[in-house]
């Protein structure tokens, strides 16, 4: 039952329902069912289309459900809404622009076999649960600043079917997003495209969370990637990309930006590339950018086995190329190409906490090819080069990382298993810190042809070698050296190896466990140039059996080596270009050597211990030690060995047993050093006293001022020499003297055997003091009376005597007692201390210090100082500014604003200042009112020209006036706005009132005032009288409300001074009520329900866009247009369908207890009103469509009874039964599946119709009907118009067709060719041949009459004659004869009239002449037989020859002919006579008899047609009354 009251109130409600074929005038639209649009649809800005759960809508090829107002598509998961094409390809559903902000909502919506699936034109729809199935081109296309906001959308294949056929790339594509739009998508699977999963271009952004997509592979025309970034700024969150031809494609092409963010990424299984990050111009490698971020990534499988085709792999799995792209925690792995590539990048790159492993092909043709981690030419600019952090590498085909041309900032990296080097570097410049590389087939760190190497905490540790430098750094540069700080080598196969590598440091290095010696192995022998190699705290723990360290061709500065353990020996051959430096090293040897020093032209050694059982060697070297040791490993004093030209110089250092040498040339010299002490009597060190040393051998006499400080160290002196021919030499003595003031002291001779300390002593007189002056410095300057501190305290005395200073000015003279705050002994004052009297005067001093001590003795220092009273320091500053051509533009009645915060007088003394325009006269200073604002506030009214100058002006009252001078240009000024707002409210239905009361012009020209709204536009103008006011409502939004002041002068139109302020204007909610009915209302199904809604409405709704202007609604009067889109929607809870969407409607309820709602909904969230109606049930209710309500129809028209439409509001079946107080019952019980017709007599019909339900319910309905009387219609039967009668045959013509609807024909008139020729009903009718018309009229009994006319060509004939008889069978020559000829002549149209004839005989020829009309001896007139009675008169001949033709106008028919004999004259008897004449007499009186009767017959037919002619012209009879006579009669 509630199915069928359903269906019942669908079909009732679907005129209101439906809006498919043209614009609806009401605001909601709701689809339901099936749609079809042929031809497309579009949603009216003013219209708000609801699409229902399962609605299937069938779009047309080419056609679109475009959108221009609102759209809510309410599908559900178990009944989602559909749309498909009616044929070929649909274009999807399309925004456009005017639906933004409208609150478009589209759930659970399936697209199919569309070219595109939904287009967003700078709108914002809300979509959830979208599926788009197969789209061509896009499936979801963003444009112009679209912002949706997409859920769970599913996007499954699209391309395939233009793969191979489009001429553009554009087709396959999922989302395609671009122009500045910004979606937020949160949940995407996508999967079966050809070019593009996501697909975002030219400054697109927006939000991308949970995207998924698979499979997107083989385009041709473009590059397929699951997704394109291009010139857009997106951020995407928990992304998942697998399968496809390129993971994410990031390019940047214009100058607009270009950096998406990707969180928690994962690529998979790609077919060509994982990521590429590159920049469209490779050839601008200069100042690049950022264009991608990525966090959280995961990258492996690329063109790997589970590709789409492995081993296509191109690049790398994460390229850059020419770009930037900032990659933190991320993973690369198991992919079939290298790992991560940046190509042509800078600081715009930095990766943090990336683990790359199992990556590279399975046998790459080199180790780069087969790289965890490639960088190449990365620029180091003054931002800084790419940065990598937190790096992890292992299990590379290649090498784990390769970085060449360029440099890297890098820090904690993990470099382990790799098939080749653990990192390489290549004429590179990388700065890495903590940087661990272990168990790679190669080296551990390998540095090539580079400088400004910087590496730091270095670990490597199961390498080939552990760090390889070569050609890194072959010449010295400044700044550009190649370190390696803090690191280490434990157990590499070898430690470090360095080829031809200069300006290298090796700084708190340790080599330890090194499989294979040498553990430090430098060979520089094939280095060009000169340079050092530094070593700074270096330990090398390995086991040797020769040398742990060789250095070959090195110059070097080694510091803090420690070459201890099981195995030691050093080989270091210097190149020799530069002195090399050891110092502060421990140095064992190996079981075989020490250290070999071979070729260094000077090696100054210091603090270096030397345990070794084998002798160090020294070759071809002069060599330094100092402070140094040599012993065996058990302690014992040992020696060098000494060859080819060296020299051992052993200074202030252990014992050492006497060198080895084989050969002459060679030199050890024990040398040592003399600490010189010069003192007097008092023990006080003496400055600047004379040194001289001699010797007695060996060393050169030394001459020697001593420093300040009285002491001082020099050496180094040799003590012994040993040469391999005289052996050790005695010991050197030295010999010190000093000398200060005249005084001379020797000291005792001493032999150099160790170092010595020498403290020379000489008594001397009194001396003089040490004056150490440290203010003020020589040739200073100082302003007037300025603070100047004079400090000698740290001066001293030899003989500790008290010491007395004075001060004396070239100007003032003693100033050490006029100054304040002196110390006792006048040691430290200060001059013109504030707030005291200066005590040193302007100008230029010679100051002379003297001190004395208390014996007298006196020592002095001049120096220069000046006091000058300075000019004023004048600092200027103006506002308005002044132009950078020094103009200072200024309104005419404006103040101008002179800072002069930052002028001061040096002297701190008076100062004025002021300002004075150059057309007035200079009023200069008030000496007696000293004063300089900070501020002078200036205007210029009254000034004689727009022009001038302004002088600002300071003096000091001592020097010259200082000033500054700016021009001034005066214009007239606009007025400045004074903007005020107030309002009651938050609302767009709240009153807004902008005023501009305090807006002057400056000049008092008339004022000009625009108010305006960046939406709403221009809201007020006017200009003086008119107060500068405007008051009204704002549409809802963030405003920026400004007021544009001016004058009315012709110079300063378009010219507007403003002021802004920003307002936010919050959407005013719509109101709904339902005013009628009253809730609780009772009514039954069948009666129309009229549902009103005055006093609803939205403020943001324009009264003019609405039904009556809004009259009754909630509106805004004022407005235009409306700024918002406004649902309206009647519901109940007892029907699934909308009942309606206008504000008001008219309708019918099911039965049952209603609750109505009204909603209405502004995109901003609905609001609603309900109300309670109780529906009981009903009769059927009529509805009909046929006949109208007293209605005029004619008799001769059936009535047309259509009562289809009638419905029984609760479902129930029934019937109707139409009855006519006139013709009874006319529909009998009948159903509404069909409509009914039948004819009514004349006259006015009540008719009653009566519909039953199954219940016995009864509704009945009466109504009138006036059937009006109509004319007769003449019909002719028996033959049809044009038809062809043949020659002779009758036409039998009927009128009993004819009829009248009334049933009152009276006359019936038949005319052949016009003429009157029957008044029957029938006509039987012979006819000429050719043409004839033959017209029926019939007339009724009020006079209406009805003609129809036949047409008929009636055929023609010719003649032909049969039977020709003659009345004697033989004629006698010369006897007249009474002779009667007959033919029969035959010819069917009738038309014959002249029978001829010819009698022969005796040659002589009489014509004979035949007649049908019965005279002439013609027995019967018409019968067709033609007599030619006369007397025959024949002479000669045997036979009398008789033929006889028939002529019908130019047809002759053939002769007929017949002979009688003729015979010779006799008497014949009677049988002559009857032969003769008996037998003629007797068919003459039967042919008389028989035309007789004709005649008669046919008198009698005339008589009785003259009798019908009278009695049809009886008027005043109804024939149809003498016909009911005659049968009553009968």
């Amino acid at each position: 039952m509630r199915l069928g009251v359903t269906l019942v109130l669908l079909l009732l409600m679907a005129p209101m329902l439906s809006a498919v074929s043209a614009v609806s005038p009401r605001s909601t639209t709701v689809w339901s069912g099936s749609v079809s649009l042929e031809e497309g649809y579009l949603v009216q800005s003013n219209q708000v289309l609801v699409v229902q759960a399962g609605t299937t809508i069938l779009l047309g090829d080419g056609e679109r459900l475009g959108v221009d107002g609102r759209i809510t598509m309410e599908g559900t998961q178990t009944s989602p809404i559909v749309i498909e094409s009616i044929s070929g390809k649909h274009q999807g559903v399309v925004f456009n622009s005017t639906s933004n902000s409208k609150g478009s909502t589209i759930d659970n919506l399936t697209i199919s076999e569309g070219e595109y699936g939904i287009t967003v034109y700078g709108s914002d729809p809300l979509i959830t649960n979208l599926v788009v199935n197969n789209a061509d081109r896009v499936a979801i296309d963003l444009f112009d600043g679209a912002s949706p906001i997409l859920r769970d959308i599913v996007i499954d294949g699209g391309g395939q079917d233009l793969h191979g056929s489009s001429t553009t790339w554009r087709y396959g594509i999922g989302i395609s997003s671009g122009a500045s739009s910004a979606p937020i998508v949160q949940g995407a699977t996508i999967d079966g495209l050809v070019t593009r999963g996501v697909n975002l271009w030219y400054n697109s952004g927006g939000l991308w969370n949970d995207i998924s997509i698979t499979n997107v592979t083989g385009a041709t025309l473009a590059a397929a990637a699951a997704v394109w970034v291009e010139d857009s700024i997106p951020l995407f969150t928990n992304s998942n990309i697998s399968n496809s031809d390129n993971g994410i494609i990031v390019r940047h092409i214009s100058e607009t930006t270009t950096r998406p963010t990707f969180l928690n990424t994962k690529v998979e299984d790609c077919q060509y590339r994982g990521i590429l990050v590159e920049r469209l111009d490779h050839s601008n490698y200069s100042n690049l950018q950022t264009n991608a971020v990525f966090t959280g990534l995961e990258v492996r499988g690329t063109g790997g086995p589970d590709a789409k085709t492995p081993g296509l792999g191109i690049g790398a799995a994460f390229d850059v190329n020419t770009s930037g792209a900032k990659v933190t925690d991320a993973v690369i792995e198991d992919n079939a190409i290298v790992g991560f590539r940046a190509y042509t990048t800078d600081s715009s790159t930095s990766l943090s906490n990336i683990t790359i492993r199992n990556n590279g092909p399975e046998s790459p043709l080199n180790s780069h090819e087969g790289a965890g981690i490639l960088f190449r030419s990365s620029s180091w600019t003054s931002k800084g080069p790419a940065e990598v952090s937190g790096l992890v590498v292992e299990n590379s085909t290649g090498s784990g990382v390769v970085m060449a041309k360029g440099g890297v900032i890098g820090s904690n990296w993990t470099i382990t298993g790799n098939a080749a080097n653990g990192v390489s570097f290549a004429e590179f410049h990388p700065r890495v810190d903590n940087l661990a590389s272990e168990d790679n087939i190669g080296n551990g760190v390998s540095v090539i042809d580079s400088s400004n190497v910087e590496l730091s905490n270095v670990h490597t540790s199961g390498n080939a070698i552990g760090l390889y430098f070569q050609e890194s750094n072959y010449v010295m540069s400044g700044g550009k050296n190649v370190s390696c700080h803090t690191c280490s080598s434990d157990g590499d196969q070898r430690g470090i190896v360095v080829r031809d590598s200069i300006d290298l440091q090796l700084i708190s290095t340790t080599v330890s466990g090194s499989l294979s010696e040498p553990a430090l192995d430098i060979d520089n022998t094939g280095n060009l140039f000169p340079g050092i190699v530094i070593l700074d705290d270096i330990a090398i723990h390995s086991t040797s059996s020769n040398y742990s360290v060789i250095l070959d061709g090195v110059d070097a500065e080694i510091s803090g080596l420690d070459l201890s353990g099981d195995g030691g020996g050093m080989y270091w051959g210097a190149r020799g270009s530069l002195p090399s430096r050891i110092s502060n090293s421990v140095i064992w040897d190996s079981p075989s050597d020490c250290i070999e020093l071979v070729s260094h032209t000077e090696l100054l050694a210091d603090g270096v211990s030397l345990i070794c059982d084998e002798l160090p060697e020294i070759d071809q070297s002069s060599v330094n030690f100092t402070d140094s040791s040599l012993a065996t490993r058990s302690g014992s004093t040992s020696t060098f060995s000494l060859s080819n030209n060296s020299h051992l110089r052993w200074i202030s250092s252990g014992d050492v047993l006497t060198p080895q040498s084989s050969e002459d040339d060679v030199i050890a010299d024990v040398m040592w050093m003399v600490d010189v002490h010069t003192i007097n009597q008092n023990l006080l060190n003496i400055p600047l006293a004379q040194v001289n040393i001699t010797f007695d051998e060996f060393e050169s006499e030394v001459l020697a001022t001593q420093p300040y400080e009285g002491m001082f160290d020099y050496g180094p002196f040799i003590g012994q020499r040993w040469t391999p021919i005289q052996g050790w030499s005695a010991t050197n003595t030295a010999y010190v003297g000093c000398e200060y003031d005249g005084v001379h002291n020797d000291s005792e001779p001493m032999q150099i055997d160790g170092d010595k300390r020498v403290y020379c002593r000489m008594e001397l007189d009194n001396q003089p003091p040490f004056i150490l002056w440290e203010t003020p410095l020589d040739d200073m300057e100082y302003s007037s009376e300025s603070e100047i501190v004079f400090d000698a305290r740290e001066s001293w005395d030899l003989d500790f005597d008290t010491l007395t200073y004075s001060w004396t000015s070239s100007i003032d003279g003693d100033i050490g007692s006029a100054c304040d705050l002196q110390s006792s002994n006048n040691s430290f004052f200060i001059a013109n201390m504030n707030e005291s009297e200066p005590c040193l005067s302007d100008g230029g001093h010679s100051i002379i210090l003297e001190v004395c001590d208390s014996e007298g003795n006196c020592v002095n220092e001049t120096r220069e100082l000046e006091l000058v009273n300075l000019p004023p320091v004048l600092t200027v500053g103006t506002s308005p500014s002044i132009s950078w051509w020094g103009t200072l533009f200024l309104g005419q009645t404006a103040n101008v604003t002179i800072d002069l915060d930052g002028t001061y007088d040096p002297e701190d003394g008076d100062l004025w200042c002021w300002a004075t325009a150059s057309f007035e006269a200079d009023p200069g200073p008030d000496t007696e009112n000293p004063g300089c604002p900070t501020e002078i506030i200036r205007s210029f009214i009254g000034a004689p020209d727009d022009t001038f100058s302004v002088s600002v002006k300071a003096w000091d009252g001592v020097n010259d006036v200082i000033s500054w001078t700016f021009d001034v240009e005066l214009y007239n000024e606009l007025p400045i706005p004074v903007m005020e707002i107030s309002r009651n409210g938050q609302t767009s239905a709240d009153w807004v009132a902008l005023t501009g009361f305090e807006t002057f012009d400056p000049e008092g020209d008339d004022i000009r005032f625009e108010f305006h709204s960046d939406i709403d536009g221009l809201l007020g103008t006017g200009s003086s009288p008119d107060l500068p006011e405007w008051s009204g409502t704002l549409s809802k939004g963030t405003h920026s409300i400004t007021m544009k002041a001016s004058d009315t002068r012709g110079d300063h139109a378009n010219q507007w001074n403003t002021q802004t302020e920003t307002m936010e204007v919050i959407n005013s909610a719509p109101d709904a009520m339902i005013s009628r009915p009253i809730s609780g209302t009772l009514t039954d199904s069948s009666e129309l329900v009229s549902l009103e809604s005055t006093g609803s409405g939205d403020w943001d709704l324009s009264c003019s866009e609405l039904p009556d202007n809004g009259s009754g609604l909630l509106c805004n009067p004022l407005a235009t247009t409306s700024s918002d889109l406004v649902s309206v929607l009647w519901e109940s809870n007892q029907i699934a369908e909308p009942i309606g969407s206008n504000w008001d409607i008219l309708t019918r309820l099911p039965a049952g207890d209603h609750t109505i709602t009204l909603t209405l909904d502004d995109g901003s969230g609905p609001v609603s009103d309900q109300i309670e109606i109780i529906v009981s049930e009903s009769a059927p209710l009529l509805i009909l469509d046929s006949p109208v309500p007293d209605a005029q129809v004619y008799s001769n028209l059936p009535v047309l009874f259509d009562f289809r439409d009638s419905v029984d509001m609760d479902g129930d079946d029934f019937a109707v039964t139409v009855t006519s107080d006139l013709d009874g019952v006319i529909l009998d019980s009948k159903t509404t599946d069909y409509w009914y017709n039948d004819y009514l007599s004349h006259g006015t019909h009540n008719l009653t119709f009566v519909l039953t339900d199954e219940n016995g319910m009864e509704r009945t309905h009466s109504q009138i009907i006036t059937v009006l009387e109509t004319g007769p219609v003449a019909v002719i039967s028996g033959m049809d118009n044009g038809q062809y009668l043949p020659p002779g045959q009758e036409a039998v013509l009927s009128a009993m067709q004819s009829f009248d609807y009334d049933d009152d024909i009276v006359l019936y008139e038949w005319r052949i060719d016009g003429q009157l020729v029957s008044d029957s009903t029938t006509l039987n009718i012979s006819f000429q041949p050719g043409p004839v018309r033959v017209d029926l009229l019939v007339k009724d009994s009020r006079g209406d009459t009805s003609v129809a006319s036949v047409n008929l060509t009636v055929g023609s004939s010719a003649p032909e004659v049969f039977d020709l008889m003659v009345s004697v069978n033989k004629i006698e020559d010369g006897v007249p004869t009474l002779v009667t000829t007959t033919v029969r002549v035959l010819d069917e149209d009738g038309t014959t009239d002249i029978v001829r004839g010819e009698l022969i005989a005796g040659g002589t020829s009489v014509s004979m002449y035949f007649y049908d009309d019965g005279t002439n001896g013609d027995s019967i007139e018409g019968d067709g037989i033609w007599t030619s009675r006369f007397s025959w008169l024949v002479s000669g001949g045997s036979w009398a020859r008789v033929e006889v033709w028939a002529m019908d106008s130019d047809l002759v028919s053939p002769g007929a002919v017949h002979t009688v004999p003729i015979v010779d004259s006799d008497s014949g008897g009677l049988d002559s006579w009857v032969s003769s004449l008996g037998i003629p007499l007797l068919l003459i009186t039967m042919a008389s008899l028989t035309v007789a009767g004709i005649s008669y017959r046919r008198m009698k037919m005339a008589e009785m047609a003259k009798d019908m002619q009278v009695i049809e012209s009886w008027s005043s009879f109804d024939p149809r009354d003498m016909d009911e006579e005659f049968d009553s009669e009968d």
